[in-house]
């Protein structure tokens, strides 16, 4: 792993004043360094907003430039991309075809629920580099997608950084019991007006019998260190994602309640059973079984406290940046794999 350069291309959201500083690109970047990888970054959409151009929408020329003369200087051995939409399926073939000796990989973290949200949206994006890629990472099960190549596809978790999660809430008792926190608004900082979805329904048929740190519904998502102060609040979380459970998928939101030691709720369908015991993460079957477990826990505060901090040790040793990061090189490069992660090989 040691001298692999990598020119990493993301959005690094420079823009927004450090209130993402704890965003997937920063802990994948983050993991691929403490590798002993040469890292250079390219920050997609911060570039692209500060070069507006009306003769160059979305400054797509503007960034295709950029990319080729940062290839040209760096001479990378490989090209990660994350949700790097503002190139084309042209632009694509022309630096695919320059550079073959190249080898481009992409992580991509919204869900591909068939029928799901934004699902044609996602598959889209999801499919705009997928040709190009020797490799592609998805926070999904790839062996319940029938749509991609189980050969070039491969599932990661969503990254735990300790240089980020850095909190253990399961070492004393905390005011509030349940934090929950909706990311719609993100990269306005606000609620979406006349936003709603399953997961606002679900929260308003929850126990009134516990006190709850809700944001992202009737109050403004938070973001920041706001929103690891607030979430430091609670002994408790619930990890809801939109649309219908698939397996293995999670919003990148879990990494932050089982990473600063939260006992997480999760549904049962989601399979996280095939990384985590009953010891480590609570899982329910609907909100009646949630409700009463919320309950149970809140009345046995010692069990919540060791099963979350079981949830923490485990989820910060195979959840953890620099694992992830390292599967993505070897995946790419086609270097064998050291571990033996469960989720390496789902």
């Amino acid at each position: 792993m040691q001298n692999i350069k990598i020119l990493h291309v993301t959005d690094l959201h420079f823009r927004h004043n450090g209130r993402l500083f704890y965003s997937t690109g920063k802990k994948i970047n983050n993991g691929l360094i403490l590798n002993g990888c040469n890292v250079l970054n390219i920050s997609d959409r911060d570039s692209t907003s500060q070069k507006k151009n009306i003769f160059d929408i979305g400054s797509k020329k503007y960034l295709l430039n950029l990319l080729v003369q940062n290839i040209e200087n760096f001479r990378p051995d490989m090209i990660l991309f994350g949700h790097v939409d503002r190139l084309d399926y042209e632009n694509f073939i022309k630096i695919k075809e320059k550079y073959s000796n190249i080898r481009f990989a992409q992580w991509f973290l919204d869900p591909l629920i068939e029928k799901g949200p934004d699902f044609e949206k996602n598959k889209n994006r999801f499919f705009l580099k997928y040709q190009f890629c020797e490799a592609n990472f998805i926070t999904t099960a790839v062996d319940v997608l029938g749509f991609v190549d189980q050969n070039k596809t491969f599932f990661i978790p969503n990254p735990i950084d300790p240089s980020i999660d850095i909190y253990k809430n399961f070492k004393e008792n905390k005011a509030l019991d349940v934090f929950i926190a909706l990311s719609h608004g993100q990269h306005r900082g606000i609620l979406k007006k006349g936003f709603t979805d399953d997961r606002i329904k679900f929260i308003q048929k929850l126990t009134t019998k516990a006190t709850y740190n809700i944001f992202g519904y009737k109050k403004n998502p938070v973001w920041g260190q706001a929103f690891f102060e607030e979430l430091n609040k609670c002994s408790m979380a619930i990890n809801l994602s939109r649309g219908k459970p698939i397996k293995h998928y999670s919003s990148d939101r879990i990494s932050s309640l089982l990473g600063n030691g939260m006992l997480t709720f999760i549904h049962e369908k989601y399979d996280f059973h095939d990384f985590f015991n009953k010891n480590e993460i609570v899982f329910y079957k609907n909100i009646i079984d949630l409700n009463n477990k919320i309950l149970y826990f809140k009345k046995n505060p010692k069990l919540l406290k060791r099963i979350a901090e079981n949830g923490h040790k485990k989820s910060h040793k195979i959840f953890n940046n620099k694992l992830i990061a390292d599967f993505i090189v070897r995946k790419t490069m086609n270097i064998k794999i050291k571990s033996n992660i469960s989720w390496m090989n789902d």
